[in-house]
């Protein structure tokens, strides 16, 4: 009796009619042994003997499968996705990748001298002007050393060798945050924030800034910033005064940083504005210091002083143009050395016309009135006589 499957609608699956099983069974016996006997009787036979391909053996493994035994099960594949590589942002404190321009050999020299917070100020600049062929910036720093006590190098006698030795324009300076609370050597020793302190700090600071400007050599006295310490704040506030009296003293210039650190309350923070006008981090975490895109924004104020000094960067032909009140550089000076500008004076100001004050803009652009020029100039409408009345 043949084996027949017929559906279950109740459940739907397939049921086996009784029988199935042995009739599956002896299927399966004939099967193995149709395999095994033509085998058995080829070779009896003498003739070639016959042997199923590796792997395709009958026997009972159709019948196995037929019910479900003996199949192997393939493990299911797995998709992976390739790791994505999400573009971290640059850490505050690291400074940009970038390919500066190759410097002339004639090139002029901006040196940066001072401790830490200047060594930052200098990688700010040489970021600035990357693209500058005809300037590089140098340096000269003594970590957490200041012009205060014993182990204080001579910055007068190094600055002094390196400006006479190179091709140096200008010098930029930026140093005091060690010096807090160091007494300069005395006996007593001299203590800080005294008279007697403050009159040999200034010495100190009035002593390099005159010798570099003996060299006619531009300087550039950077400020220390507001901290988060409001004692620190203090102290820093007289150490600027010092600077910035001593930089004008001598005819340099001091480029002041405090309030450009400040929130619109005048509030320390350690976020602010940078040079891009994008919130950043600008202060180091002992918001003292300052993070890369602080130094930068330092940088940027410095680096527009030293343009207006130097005149621009083009082989530094016009350097030291503020010491020559006559000469007038287009690319540097932004004023003329005149204190009046062409048409001042009478007549420029406020007149009475017909009783009411007007000024001279008004009159002439909207009541019409004709101006007189220069007697003599070719644009005077104003005609003499020959007997000159």
């Amino acid at each position: 009796m043949t084996p027949v499957l017929r559906h279950a609608p109740s459940r739907g699956k397939f049921w086996i009619v009784p029988g199935v099983v042995s009739g599956a069974l002896c299927l399966g016996l004939w099967g193995f042994a149709g395999s095994v006997v033509p085998e058995a009787a080829a070779q009896s036979s003498g003739g070639a003997v016959i042997r199923p391909a590796p792997g395709n053996s009958t026997g009972f493994r159709p019948l196995f499968r037929l019910f479900g035994f003996g199949e192997e099960k393939r493990p299911a594949r797995t998709r992976t996705r390739p790791p994505q590589t999400a573009s971290r942002p640059r850490a505050a404190n690291v400074a940009p990748a970038f390919q500066a321009k190759p410097k002339d050999p004639d090139a002029g020299v901006i040196l940066v001298a001072g401790d830490e917070m200047a060594k930052g100020v200098a990688e700010g600049l040489r970021f600035t002007l990357a693209d500058k062929s005809m300037v590089r910036v140098d340096t000269l720093i003594h970590d957490k050393t200041g012009l205060a006590g014993p182990d204080a190098p001579d910055w007068e006698a190094e600055i002094i060798g390196r400006v006479q030795g190179e091709d140096v324009k200008a010098v930029v300076l930026m140093m005091g945050r060690s010096d807090l609370a160091v007494p300069f050597a005395g006996e007593p020793p001299v203590e800080f924030a005294t008279s007697e302190w403050e009159a040999a700090y200034s010495a100190k600071v009035s002593g390099i800034v005159s010798s570099i400007r003996q060299e006619r050599k531009q300087l550039v006295w950077v400020g220390l910033p507001p901290t988060g310490s409001p004692l620190t704040n203090t102290d820093f506030i007289l150490l600027n005064s010092l600077f910035q009296g001593g930089a004008e003293q001598n005819r340099g210039k001091y480029v002041d940083v405090w309030d450009i650190f400040l929130t619109e309350t005048g509030e320390y923070d350690s976020f602010g504005p940078d040079v891009d006008g994008k919130r950043a981090r600008l202060r180091d975490a002992d918001k003292v210091g300052f993070t890369w895109d602080g130094y930068r924004k330092v940088a940027f104020f410095v680096e527009r002083e030293l343009s207006r000094l130097l005149g621009g960067y083009g082989g530094m032909a016009f350097e030291g143009v503020e010491d020559d009140p006559n000469f007038i550089v287009l690319t540097g000076r932004t004023t003329a050395p005149e204190d009046e500008l062409l048409g001042g004076g009478e007549g420029s100001g406020p007149a009475a016309y017909e009783g009411v004050a007007v000024d001279t803009a008004r009159r002439f652009f909207i009541d019409g009135e004709t101006r007189k020029g220069p007697a003599g100039r070719a644009d005077s409408n104003v005609w003499t006589a020959p007997d000159g009345t």
